[in-house]
Protein backbone atom coordinates (compact mmCIF):
# COMPACT_ATOMS: atom_id res chain seq x y z
CA UNK A 1 0.00 0.00 0.00
CA UNK A 2 1.39 3.39 -0.97
CA UNK A 3 1.28 6.08 1.67
CA UNK A 4 -0.04 9.47 0.73
CA UNK A 5 2.46 12.29 0.34
CA UNK A 6 0.85 14.05 3.29
CA UNK A 7 1.50 11.02 5.56
CA UNK A 8 5.09 10.74 4.35
CA UNK A 9 5.76 14.39 5.11
CA UNK A 10 4.16 14.02 8.56
CA UNK A 11 6.39 10.99 9.23
CA UNK A 12 9.51 12.89 8.18
CA UNK A 13 8.51 15.83 10.39
CA UNK A 14 8.06 13.44 13.32
CA UNK A 15 11.56 11.97 12.81
CA UNK A 16 13.10 15.43 12.80
CA UNK A 17 10.99 16.62 15.75
CA UNK A 18 12.01 13.72 17.96
CA UNK A 19 15.69 14.23 17.13
CA UNK A 20 15.64 17.91 18.10
CA UNK A 21 16.64 19.10 21.52
CA UNK A 22 14.16 21.18 23.43
CA UNK A 23 15.61 24.54 24.57
CA UNK A 24 15.72 23.28 28.17
CA UNK A 25 17.59 20.14 27.04
CA UNK A 26 20.17 22.30 25.34
CA UNK A 27 20.58 24.41 28.49
CA UNK A 28 20.97 21.31 30.68
CA UNK A 29 23.48 19.71 28.30
CA UNK A 30 25.44 22.98 28.00
CA UNK A 31 25.74 23.48 31.75
CA UNK A 32 26.90 19.89 32.19
CA UNK A 33 29.52 20.41 29.47
CA UNK A 34 30.67 23.56 31.22
CA UNK A 35 30.56 22.46 34.87
CA UNK A 36 31.02 18.68 34.72
CA UNK A 37 29.20 16.46 37.23
CA UNK A 38 26.07 17.94 38.76
CA UNK A 39 23.06 16.75 40.72
CA UNK A 40 19.47 17.48 39.75
CA UNK A 41 19.27 20.10 42.51
CA UNK A 42 22.43 21.86 41.34
CA UNK A 43 21.20 21.97 37.75
CA UNK A 44 17.77 23.25 38.76
CA UNK A 45 19.33 26.03 40.88
CA UNK A 46 21.74 27.08 38.13
CA UNK A 47 19.05 27.18 35.45
CA UNK A 48 16.18 28.35 37.65
CA UNK A 49 14.05 25.34 36.70
CA UNK A 50 12.05 23.06 38.98
CA UNK A 51 13.79 19.90 40.17
CA UNK A 52 10.86 17.83 38.90
CA UNK A 53 11.22 19.30 35.41
CA UNK A 54 15.01 18.84 35.38
CA UNK A 55 14.65 15.24 36.58
CA UNK A 56 12.16 14.49 33.77
CA UNK A 57 14.40 16.03 31.11
CA UNK A 58 17.48 14.22 32.46
CA UNK A 59 15.64 10.89 32.24
CA UNK A 60 15.01 11.57 28.56
CA UNK A 61 18.55 12.81 27.93
CA UNK A 62 19.98 9.75 29.69
CA UNK A 63 17.74 7.39 27.70
CA UNK A 64 18.85 9.09 24.47
CA UNK A 65 22.55 8.84 25.38
CA UNK A 66 23.02 12.61 25.69
CA UNK A 67 24.08 12.49 29.35
CA UNK A 68 25.54 9.80 31.58
CA UNK A 69 25.00 9.32 35.29
CA UNK A 70 26.53 7.62 38.28
CA UNK A 71 25.15 6.69 41.67
CA UNK A 72 26.27 8.82 44.60
CA UNK A 73 25.92 7.81 48.24
CA UNK A 74 26.44 10.72 50.66
CA UNK A 75 23.91 10.07 53.38
CA UNK A 76 21.44 9.90 50.52
CA UNK A 77 21.41 7.91 47.34
CA UNK A 78 21.06 9.77 44.08
CA UNK A 79 22.75 10.45 40.79
CA UNK A 80 25.20 12.92 39.44
CA UNK A 81 24.92 13.62 35.74
CA UNK A 82 27.61 14.36 33.18
CA UNK A 83 27.41 15.48 29.56
CA UNK A 84 28.27 12.78 27.05
CA UNK A 85 31.06 13.58 24.60
CA UNK A 86 29.62 15.94 21.91
CA UNK A 87 31.06 13.85 19.07
CA UNK A 88 29.38 10.73 20.46
CA UNK A 89 26.10 12.62 20.89
CA UNK A 90 26.24 13.86 17.30
CA UNK A 91 26.96 10.37 15.97
CA UNK A 92 24.11 8.84 18.00
CA UNK A 93 21.63 11.46 16.75
CA UNK A 94 22.83 11.02 13.18
CA UNK A 95 22.45 7.24 13.41
CA UNK A 96 18.93 7.55 14.85
CA UNK A 97 17.83 9.93 12.11
CA UNK A 98 19.27 7.70 9.38
CA UNK A 99 17.58 4.61 10.84
CA UNK A 100 14.22 6.35 11.02
CA UNK A 101 14.52 7.67 7.46
CA UNK A 102 15.48 4.19 6.22
CA UNK A 103 12.40 2.78 7.94
CA UNK A 104 10.24 5.35 6.15
CA UNK A 105 11.91 4.52 2.85
CA UNK A 106 11.22 0.81 3.36
CA UNK A 107 7.57 1.58 4.07
CA UNK A 108 7.37 3.52 0.81
CA UNK A 109 8.85 0.61 -1.12
CA UNK A 110 6.41 -1.97 0.28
Amino acid sequence: MVKSMRNIIADIEEVLRTAKFKPSDTRIYSILLDKGEMTVSEISRELNLSTRFVRERLKRLYKDGIVTRKIVEKGWIGYTYMAENPVKVFRNLKTRIIEELENLENQLLE
